[in-house]
Formats: C-alpha cells, structure tokens, sequence
C-alpha cells in the first residue's frame, strides 16, 4: 500500500471510528462554528450550551454562502450541490433545503455515507440528497456537473493539494460557485522558505493524531486557483471567528458522556482528542489559519 492508499485508510477508519461519538454529542455538523467576536461572552465559558455551538455551525455555513455570494433568488440560486467530504451530510441536508436543490455527497467513511444516507430518508430528503464512499482526489462525477462545489473543512486531508483543487474546478459547471473551508498554515513572509522547526513539529504532531498530508497556505490555494483561470477568487482568514470551538469541543469531550463515549470509540479517536489542545496553541501562535477561498469557474 503506497502512502496516499495508507493515508485513505487512516482517513477512513478515523471517521469511521469517530463519527457516532461527533453526532451523539455535536449533531450532525462535522465542521467549526462561526461566532461573534464582537460578542464578548463568545470568549469565555458563558458560551457553553450545545445548542450555542450548534448554532454556530449553522451560521458557519450561512456565512461562508454569504461570503460567496450566493443568490437566494429562486432563478439563480443552485439547483445541483456536491458536498465534497460530506461527513454525515448535515452541510447537503441544509443545502438541500435551503436551495430546494439536489445535493451528492462523498465521503471516504463507509461508515458516515450509510449514517447520512440514514439521515436523508428519516428527513424526508431522499429524492434531494445522496451519499457515496468517494475520493474528492477522483470524484465519481461527469465535468461539469454543479453549480455549488461546496468543501467544508476537507481540503486538509488532501495529499494532492493541485489535484484537489482540479477536481473541484472539473466538476463545476461554467458559472458555477466553489467554496472551500479548509484548515491552513500561515502565509510565509516574503525572505521564508519554509515554516519555522518548531511550527513544522506541533503540524507534525497534529497530522499525526488527525491523518493529515502536508499542510499548505492560503495563499498556495490563491495561487492554484489562478493557475486555472478561475475568477472572483477571494479569501478570507476566519480564525478570529471560530475560536471558541476547540475550547467547547474539549470541555464535551472531558464530560462523563464524552469521557465514555471516548474510550468505546476507538484509539484513533482518542489520540485526535489528546492532541486538541495543541489546535488552540497553533491557532493562538498565529500558525494555525482558519480560511475560507471561494471562486467562479467562467461562464464560458
């Protein structure tokens, strides 16, 4: 097995393993929440009931739509969604719904396709959504298919950052909008070359525990998406947003509930839970970027 196949097991059996224990805590939103900064109780312990964060991961999507652009009129509005890495497909379902449009997600998780698959027909929403076992390397889609490409917090997984980038631009119909929330290191300044050897260790020790390739910047991102002539291509830093995340998804874990949930889950779930604080110390030393880089593939 070559080291992108171990990387996709790793991947795979992570969520498989992890998945219950996110949904019977978090619900069914497998990605940050974006809070108010302004909001000073946003940065304390006074931000602590799920129903806060759940609230958070819903804005976290309204706000990345926001961000992109994306119309609410019935003419323009998306018609065709693919939720790249959908997790258990809370991002399709609310798509769906909000857009009254079809939404295929893929997922490396067996486990997570079947459990959104679940999820779809309990909701009423299965003639709208679909979920399949997928590579976002090599999506399982004709060209020019979608006009959303929505990828919420998947692209750190990906070991081919440029083929990525080129399969969520193949799948695109012409006009339609990419969104891509994705965990980033900071930009280098103009005399680096590389991160620092202390920054490239604590990376190290998070993609370990996580399953996470190398990491690249927003910028890497900017530079890929111009090199396939895409357009309106904006960027954003978000990490001021979604701090008060990582403190609360600690504070669930180290729950009696989250405690025993945690030791049936699996070792792999346990060693990402041990290495969660070493995501709020990269945050806080400015390493850790949380991005969002949204763009249009041309009309023509």
């Amino acid at each position: 097995m070559n080291s992108e196949e171990s990387l996709k097991k790793g991947i795979a059996e992570l969520y498989d393993e992890s998945s219950g224990l996110w949904e019977d805590l978090w619900g069914d939103h497998m990605h940050h929440g974006f809070y108010d900064v302004n909001n000073k109780n946003t940065n304390d312990s006074k931000v602590s009931l799920p129903s806060d964060h759940r609230s958070a991961q819903i804005r976290m999507i309204e706000e990345a739509l926001r961000f992109a652009g994306i119309s609410d009129d019935p003419i323009k509005r998306p018609k065709s969604i693919v939720d790249v890495g959908c997790g258990i497909g809370g991002s399709s379902r609310y798509l769906s719904r909000k857009y009254d449009a079809h939404c295929q997600g893929i997922t490396l998780s067996p486990v997570q396709a079947q459990r959104a698959e679940a999820l779809a027909s309990a909701e009423g929403l299965a003639d709208k959504v679909s979920f399949q076992v997928g590579d976002a390397l090599n999506q399982p889609f004709p060209d020019a298919q979608f006009d959303l490409v929505w990828s919420m917090e998947s692209g750190e997984h990906m070991p081919n950052k440029s083929k990525f980038v080129n399969e969520l631009a193949r799948v695109a119909a012409p006009g339609a909008t990419i969104i891509l929330v994705t965990w980033c290191h900071r930009d280098l300044s103009p005399p680096e070359e590389s991160l620092r050897p202390e920054e490239r260790n604590l990376l190290k020790k998070i993609c370990d525990a996580y399953y996470l390739p190398e990491w690249c910047s927003t910028s890497d991102y900017v530079k890929l998406l111009e090199s396939l002539n895409l357009e309106d291509i904006k960027a954003a830093d978000w990490s001021d947003y979604v701090a008060p995340f990582w403190p609360a998804v600690i504070s669930s874990a180290f729950t009696w509930k989250g405690f025993t949930s945690l030791l049936r889950s699996g070792w792999k779930t346990i060693k990402g839970a041990l290495v969660m604080p070493l995501m709020i110390r990269g945050y806080k030393m400015g390493l850790i970027k949380f991005a969002i880089i949204t763009c249009r593939k041309p009309s023509t």
